[in-house]
């Protein structure tokens, strides 16, 4: 039989570790396994304990939603979803402007203060258009005042281009012109002559006119508004929970960072072992002395 077929059938054989060999090496290095994972877990559970306290200052804000009937609007300028407010107010054009202002980048490069500060600042989108806003540090102050700077500085990047403002002080022109006319209508027709347009209206007809145009001007009256509101970005109303203050630090789950400590090295000593298995075993046979020569060659484990 070839040489390469003995030496491919050994290896197979050392590769298929049964389920009554796996029980012997464990109970051989029982007391390795226990004393190494428990050590591990008990440094992890230390290390958890003297780590920084961390602080959450959390906010809630509530994006204005696309209102019917006016399309036309919303054409010039985008209002955002909450899934896209959550992604800038984590982007560079929000974060940026934070780290100069407060600087924080301390003789660093933007970029790593930028990622540094990602790791802090967290963002979740509702899509009935609420977001959560957390941000953490090891002062409660610094919390706050973080989380302050971020919807500021997001705030500040809704506001239009030169370009969108133009075509929206259009709009509110026009919608004001618009408002305008409708009040004079509801003024004449409201008037004890009844007559609009060189027309004499009765009763009913003046009530269906009037209910018409009253419906016009709260049209109006909501498109003036929501483009003066555009036209200088979000403001502080959509902020519905301002910032907190946080009074405790968030609880480390030190339990469980023992228990996964603890777990992985276990993982970590049995494989460990199984290698340490292989190798005695390997080592036994003849055959595979040149391949085990040319890996501690290469290992340089002479």
């Amino acid at each position: 039989m070839p040489k390469d077929n003995v030496l491919n059938r050994h290896l197979e054989k050392v590769d298929e570790v049964g389920l009554l060999d796996l029980l012997i090496l464990i109970a051989e290095n029982f007391k390795l396994l226990v004393v190494g994972s428990v050590l591990v877990g008990m440094i992890a559970a230390g290390l958890a304990h003297v780590a920084p306290e961390r602080y959450v200052s959390r906010a809630t804000l509530v994006l204005p939603s696309q209102a019917p009937g006016l399309s036309h609007v919303f054409a010039v300028i985008k209002v955002q979803t909450p899934a896209q407010a959550a992604e800038l107010m984590t982007s560079s054009r929000v974060l940026d402007p934070v780290i100069i202002r407060m600087k924080l980048s301390e003789g660093r490069p933007l970029d790593i203060a930028r990622k540094d500060l990602m790791k802090q600042v967290k963002v979740s989108a509702d899509p009935a258009g609420l977001l959560q806003l957390e941000v953490t540090s090891n002062q409660p102050e610094q919390a706050q005042t973080l989380a302050n700077a971020v919807i500021e500085s997001w705030l500040k990047s809704t506001e239009p281009t030169q370009t969108e403002r133009a075509a929206l002080e259009k709009l509110l022109a026009h919608a004001e012109s618009s408002l305008n006319a409708t009040r004079r209508l509801i003024e004449r027709l409201s008037s004890e002559t009844g007559v609009v347009s060189g027309k004499t209206l009765d009763q009913q007809d003046t009530g269906a006119t009037l209910t018409a145009a009253a419906d016009l001007q709260t049209r109006y009256l909501h498109e003036t508004a929501t483009i003066a509101s555009l036209r200088g970005g979000y403001s502080m109303d959509v902020v519905e929970q301002a910032p907190t203050l946080p009074t405790s630090p968030e609880s480390k789950p030190k339990g469980l960072i023992a228990l996964l400590s603890a777990l992985a090295t276990a993982m970590a000593l049995l494989l460990w072992i199984l290698i340490l298995q292989a190798w005695r075993s390997a080592a036994q046979d003849p055959s595979l002395a040149p391949k085990l020569l040319r890996l501690r060659n290469a290992l340089k484990l002479r």
